[in-house]
C-alpha cells in the first residue's frame, strides 16, 4: 500500500469497526471510496490484492472465549 493516507485512514477505520462503532462493510465501502479519487491507489498495482487482504481480515469470525465455571 503506497498511499500513506489510505494506512492512516484504515487503521483509524479499523479501530472503530473493533469498537462495534462501524460495520465491516462500510468500511470497505470507504476504502473503495478513497481508492476510486486517489491519483496514489489508482497507480498502486498491488492495492487491489492488499484490499482483498484487509476485506479477509475483517471477515474473520472473532473467536469464542470459553469461561470456566
Amino acid at each position: 500500500m503506497q498511499c500513506q493516507r489510505l494506512k492512516k485512514l484504515a487503521r483509524d477505520w479499523y479501530q472503530k469497526v473493533k469498537e462495534d462503532a462501524l460495520a465491516p462493510a462500510r468500511m470497505m465501502e470507504l476504502i473503495q471510496k478513497h481508492v476510486n479519487q486517489c491519483p496514489i491507489c489508482q497507480t498502486d498495482p498491488d492495492l487491489p490484492e492488499e484490499i482483498e487482504k484487509i476485506r479477509e481480515f475483517i471477515r474473520a469470525p472473532q473467536p469464542v472465549v470459553k469461561s470456566e465455571e
